[in-house]
């Protein structure tokens, strides 16, 4: 218990010494901001709780300045493919792992407590570090793989987007009206998401043009650089947009499968080592009595 007391007055040490530093008001000046202001939507972020804004202040600096540029525009990246539905940025993401990181330590120690009453100093430290790193990641990993998620299900949904776009312009609507309909026939689905950002950005003021740019920025999947240049490219032309997009939609279709087709012979190759290891298994279960009788010298009896 000596040793757990020590750890947390040098951690209250630290935090002390982190509040006294760096204490400001938290400034938000990052491409996510702009949704605030054409959605007009509030943030909802553990930085808006009153009785923890005081202890992630500091924290909040500290990862400001964490010489992480490339770690820090990856996590931009991964909240925008999310769809960043709270509002936050890098910097205030980065306190999340961080305090995911302090709960993996106290964790981490804690059960070495439990297992083994007799940990060394150096241990426990070793612990700590182990239990921090964990945590970290283990916030990271969760937005990793809940933004592949989404991408994952916006790239599904994408040729079948296009075709309704499509007909809705083959119908007379323009590329604005027709991506309005496309909304509001499903306003929650991701792709859908990502559509109204569009048009309520156009409605603010952004032409198409920059709109779009901006949709790819914030949509990195596999072949929508080449649909948005390519509508792009036929808005500077003039060449009928329904007919590019049912075009790209196609290629899509395409594409996905030939991925298909990759993927399965790839597996076949992957199957081949565990399909020979488990013939072999099965023919040494089989023959493992008359193997042992023939080392054995004793034949068939």
């Amino acid at each position: 218990m000596l040793l757990i007391a020590i750890y947390i007055l040098v951690f209250l040490a630290v935090f002390l010494l982190v509040a006294t530093l760096f204490r400001a008001p938290i400034q938000t000046d990052d491409p996510t901001a702009f949704r605030m202001e054409i959605d007009n939507v509030d943030r909802d972020t553990i930085f808006e709780v009153p009785w923890l804004r005081p202890l992630l202040v500091p924290l909040y600096h500290l990862a400001r300045r964490m010489n992480m540029p490339g770690f820090k525009r990856h996590i931009l990246k991964l909240l925008l493919a999310l769809g960043n539905p709270h509002q936050y940025n890098a910097d205030e993401y980065m306190v999340i792992c961080i305090v995911w990181g302090a709960i993996g330590a106290a964790m981490t120690v804690l059960l070495a407590r439990v297992v083994s009453e007799e940990v060394t100093f150096v241990g426990g430290a070793a612990f700590l570090v182990l239990g921090f790193v964990l945590g970290f990641f283990a916030a990271y990993l969760w937005l990793r793989e809940w933004a592949l998620r989404r991408l994952r299900e916006i790239a599904r949904r994408m040729p079948y987007a296009l075709d309704l776009i499509a007909m809705a312009m083959d119908a007379g609507a323009t590329f604005y009206e027709a991506c309005n309909a496309v909304v509001r026939d499903d306003p929650d689905d991701p792709l859908n998401e990502e559509l109204s950002m569009v048009v309520r950005e156009i409605d603010f003021g952004r032409s198409r043009q920059d709109a779009l740019t901006h949709l790819g920025q914030r949509i990195n999947v596999e072949g929508l650089d080449s649909i948005l240049s390519a509508v792009l490219q036929a808005e500077a032309l003039g060449t009928p947009l329904a007919m590019v997009l049912k075009l790209q939609a196609n290629l899509l279709r395409m594409r996905r499968s030939m991925r298909a087709e990759r993927k399965a012979g790839e597996a076949a190759v992957k199957i081949l080592v565990p399909s020979m290891l488990i013939l072999v298994s099965v023919v040494l279960i089989i023959f493992a009595p008359f193997i042992v009788r023939a080392i054995e010298g004793r034949y068939l009896e």
